[in-house]
């Protein structure tokens, strides 16, 4: 009986922590939120009880693991591990408790997904409802973003981003491909008092009226094509510009002049006729599309399953390249 005891409290002390792991979570969301007044919010705290609850942390731990002016908090090195390692913690103790009881529980909570507006609008936004029939309990939000840093400042779940990836800590799926497209309206063409009136190559687009994308700085956005001898950028005379592709398609649908857009956003009206192709030899190479989420980061089970329903969409992806 007396080893039995003994066993007993060995193993409870196992798993005793020389802390307490209310204020170790309290100070990894002071350190998340970078405010004492956010985290207070977050745990229906005072401000004056999160700073009490960090004093005792620090204590515990023998260490100083913030620093506070008036302007700004910041992490001590100490502070930076003790957060890395405490929220891995954390986020490795959820996944075990979803994992356990992921037989007898529906998939739920919300993931929250970093796209560009034209992918939010024309990719994903369709594929949600088939996703949603799966896993009734998901909840989605769409953050409209073309910042990578985003999933770190924002806390998202994952993005989707196009082109080449720069080394960083995001780990990278590939989704699809992005072909830019040059279009025009059949009666814009017909009217166009150009010779030839259809370009047969970028430069016969310095005669026409065109529509151009401008990029946030205010530049416009220089036309990418591929030719025999290489890469080719066209700096078009933009008569109308706007910084949104529905705006650019909307005024190339009106007959208004020639676009140059992604091909996923003008596929149905290059099936309906309203818009035709136009230089399609010279179309330049697409770019890559890839889910990104951080890496060494555990994965909720809301997340991978929303990340294996988009990888497994391949058919409905299909249109972004053809």
């Amino acid at each position: 009986m007396k080893k039995q005891v003994e066993g007993t409290r060995l193993l409870s002390r196992t798993h005793e922590l020389p802390i307490s792991e209310a204020d170790a979570r309290v100070f990894v969301t002071v350190a998340d939120a970078g405010s004492f007044t956010a985290a207070a919010a977050l745990h229906a705290m005072t401000p004056s009880a999160v700073s009490k609850a960090i004093g005792r942390l620090e204590a515990d731990l023998g260490v100083r693991l913030l620093v506070r002016t008036t302007r700004a908090l910041h992490l001590t090195e100490e502070g930076m591990a003790f957060h890395e390692r405490c929220a891995r913690a954390f986020s490795l103790l959820a996944e075990a408790a979803e994992e356990a009881g992921a037989g007898s529980r529906a998939v739920a909570g919300t993931v929250r997904i970093g796209v560009p507006s034209l992918f939010g609008t024309f990719l994903i936004a369709p594929l949600l409802p088939a996703l949603l029939a799966r896993h009734p309990k998901l909840r989605v939000e769409i953050v409209s973003t073309t910042r990578l840093s985003d999933v770190f400042d924002l806390g998202l779940d994952l993005a989707i981003a196009v082109g080449a990836l720069p080394d960083s800590s995001l780990v990278a799926k590939p989704l699809g491909q992005g072909q830019f497209v040059t279009v025009a309206a059949p009666g814009y063409l017909k009217a166009a008092g150009t010779t030839p009136r259809r370009p047969l190559r970028p430069e016969d687009l310095l005669a026409h009226r065109c529509i151009a994308y401008t990029r946030p700085d205010g530049r416009e956005e220089p036309w990418n094509f591929q030719l025999p001898e290489g890469p080719r950028q066209l700096d078009v005379r933009a008569d109308v510009r706007s910084d949104d592709m529905h705006h650019l398609t909307a005024m190339a649908v009106a007959g208004l002049g020639v676009a140059h857009l992604p091909l996923f956003v003008v596929a149905e009206h290059l099936a309906g006729g309203r818009l035709e192709r136009l230089l399609q030899a010279c179309e330049p190479a697409p770019k890559l599309a890839s889910l990104v989420y951080p890496a060494g980061r555990s994965m909720p089970r809301r997340v991978r399953v929303f990340i294996d329903f988009l990888l497994s969409q391949e058919q409905a992806l299909a249109g972004v390249t053809r």
